[in-house]
């Protein structure tokens, strides 16, 4: 493992400029880089380059991140991959950490058998190929893909090929060229058979399964005899390599025309993704018969956030179209659906009708999941009120899944329509629906918190009476300039919860990350801002779920004697941290350089304002908290019985409403209030 030292030299010398510089073409614009976004289609460029952030961002895809967050996302380099890809850039010597001799021969044999088994495959892959083109025996597996109209450069592009009938003819082969029996079990390539041993494969054309570095991991093989006690697609079974639901068929050979299109074509089979590359539609992938998983969904959304699912115009297909895509919305994606007509699959579809009619009939085809499920059983719907209330429930529940508010807002609005319904009624209802998965999640997260946080979590946490509700957001003038467009967003993603208190988090959050390593006086001595706010915070917490991760993070580093640079955050391996980073961090809009020159106003630099920006952020969230304070008192003065009890609550309610007027006086502005 690479130590957190050579990690941290890593990411102060990489430049994302130099990273992003060695793909995208970039032009100086003000203080930033810009150019052509790498990750999809666009004629006017909005990828901008941050280098005194050392970040990215896109505009208008949203994809942003550091120099490792380039190499991941647009070379698919895994973290290690990616780091050990800059640290060879610029010459830096990796360290690894220390560990115990047994720790480094597990590791190590761990490493050799994964290596082992990837060579294995391609060894299977090269001798399943060369047998079906070769040897005589294996023309039956040729024949079958000539049949399904695949040309020679297509067989050798996806690497097809047929496994023999004989009982243990790969597996002799292998041994026979040095590799161990072990590893080919491990590969799912042997199996065993009493005192003997058997090929997994047999008989079976074979569709070698690539990871996304173009690495075969496993195969499919289909039969070629109907043989009723043998299904007829067998997969590799799960390996160190392996495992299907993080894995798409074709996502290797894809990825480029996917991130070109700015859109993944999901089918079923592997012939379906075949013949659509073959016609010169390449950003197909499959699901390989199995019900979508997050991981896969995760996969594509790392490329595209748009989805389209061809399906077959069968009820089976209908159904399979509707398996896991609620899984999409949750993960904020944007999923239509386009059904074949019956009898038809997008590898039959493609074949008659050509390519240019395909294309056309998807584009004129596809619909959106709420609309398809609504069209669906619209027609039925409407004479039977019982079914009708059912669909729209599950209508509910899928529009109640989807992260964007003016989605969800544009969804309820079509369906009010469709069903000539109550658009409030639709709406009260997706709200309910989000306000129960929100219950249910914080109840799990509730249960996996320790016994004593619970009990820390205990009381009375109304909010004080004379308290700005919140409901529309912050005030105006909340938000810097650069922000006030996107704050409804904000202001939605804390819907249903007390919406003044994520806003005040959240720069506490953002000073922290920004300025984290500088230096601040305190009282009379310099110190880190880190220390300085996590000092100022003492008593206090992040209660956001959204940014509580990032928060424990920093103490923890703190713990260990580290405040770090922005840059540990940006470029954290956790991708869910890094993306929060870069978001609190980033904005679309930027003072130009010559700002002076042309319009004589000097604009004040950053070491000069940010000690007044911390405490502004500080003091925001502490003045809350304040009438949060005076609020939980005021009740108790209410139910109070005792005459010493309700003199004393009367005191500190008096030194909390001072410290009240004094936030505000300091301040200079309207209290935040939470909602009551």
């Amino acid at each position: 493992m690479i130590t957190k030292f050579t990690i941290q030299k890593i990411m102060d010398e990489a430049r994302v400029e130099d990273i992003v510089g060695e793909f995208v073409t970039l032009k100086k614009r003000g203080s930033n880089l810009q150019g052509l976004c790498p990750f999809h289609n666009e004629k006017s460029p909005s990828f901008s380059v941050n280098p005194a952030r050392n970040i990215y961002k896109c505009f208008g895809c949203g994809k942003a991140g550091g120099p490792l967050q380039f190499l991941m996302d647009y070379q698919q380099l895994s973290y290690p991959d990616a780091l050990r890809y800059i640290a060879n850039k610029y010459n830096i010597e990796i360290e690894e950490e220390h560990r115990s001799d047994e720790q480094k021969q597990a590791e190590q044999e761990k490493h050799n058998l994964t290596e082992s088994i990837y060579i294995a495959n391609a060894a299977a892959q090269k001798y399943f190929t060369d047998y079906m083109l070769n040897n005589d025996n294996g023309k039956i597996g040729l024949a079958y893909f000539k049949e399904r109209g695949f040309l020679q450069h297509t067989i050798d592009k996806f690497q097809l090929g047929f496994a023999p009938d004989a009982g243990d003819g790969f597996t002799k082969y292998a041994l026979k060229n040095g590799f161990q029996l072990d590893v080919l079990k491990k590969a799912g390539l042997t199996s065993p058979k009493e005192n003997s041993t058997y090929d997994f494969f047999r008989n079976r054309v074979m569709f070698p399964i690539h990871n996304m570095t173009g690495k075969v991991v496993g195969f499919g093989g289909r039969i070629m005899i109907k043989d009723e006690k043998s299904p007829k697609y067998v997969n590799t079974s799960e390996s160190e390599v392996y495992n299907k639901s993080k894995l798409l068929y074709g996502a290797y050979f894809a990825k480029q025309e996917i991130r070109k299109k700015d859109e993944c074509l999901l089918v079923e089979g592997y012939t379906d993704v075949i013949s659509l590359h073959q016609a010169g539609i390449e950003n197909a992938v499959a699901s390989s018969g199995t019900a979508l998983t997050p991981d896969q969904i995760r996969l594509i959304k790392r490329i595209t956030p748009n989805i389209t699912m061809l399906y077959d115009g069968d009820n089976a297909g209908i159904k399979a179209a509707l398996r896991g895509t609620d899984l999409i919305l949750e993960e904020g994606m944007n999923v239509r659906i386009v059904i074949l007509p019956d009898q038809e699959d997008p590898d039959s579809y493609v074949k008659r009708v050509g390519v240019e009619a395909f294309n056309k009939y998807i584009q004129e085809n596809k619909k959106d999941l709420i609309l398809f499920k609504s069209s669906l059983f619209a027609a039925e719907a409407k004479t039977d009120p019982i079914k009708k209330a059912e669909l729209i429930r599950d209508i509910i529940e899928s529009i109640g899944k989807i992260p964007d508010a003016i989605q969800r807002s544009v969804y309820t609005k079509q369906c009010s329509q469709l069903f000539d319904m109550n658009e409030q009624i639709l709406i009260t209802e997706v709200n309910k629906a989000r306000s129960k998965k929100a219950s249910e999640q914080a109840k799990t997260e509730r249960r996996q918190e320790p016994k004593q946080q619970q009990n820390n979590n205990t009381g009375n946490n109304n909010p004080p009476d004379d308290y700005y509700d919140g409901s529309n957001g912050p005030p105006d003038d909340y938000y810097p300039p650069e922000e006030r467009d996107n704050a409804p967003v904000h202001k939605e993603r804390f819907a249903n919860t007390d919406s003044t208190l994520p806003y005040l988090e959240r720069e506490v959050i953002r000073v922290l990350i920004e300025y984290g390593n500088w230096g601040i006086m305190n009282e009379d001595a310099e110190v880190s801002v880190t220390a300085y706010i996590l000092d100022e915070m003492e008593g206090m917490d992040i209660e956001t779920p959204r940014y509580k991760p990032i928060y424990e993070l920093v103490k923890r580093e703190f713990a260990e004697g580290n405040a770090h640079p922005d840059s540990f955050y940006t470029g954290n391996d956790d991708r869910d941290i890094a993306n929060l980073a870069i978001e609190l961090l980033e904005t679309k809009n930027h003072v130009s350089e010559n700002w002076f020159a042309k319009h004589k106003v000097v604009v004040p630099e950053k070491k000069d304002l940010f000690v007044r920006d911390i405490q502004s952020a500080l003091l925001r969230l502490k003045q809350y908290h304040n009438i949060v304070e005076i609020n939980k008192i005021a009740h108790l003065l209410r139910d109070a019985q005792d005459e010493k009890e309700s003199e004393r609550l009367m005191k500190l309610w008096k030194l909390l409403m001072e410290q009240k007027k004094e936030f505000a006086r300091t301040i200079g502005n309207v209290i935040y209030r939470p909602s009551t």
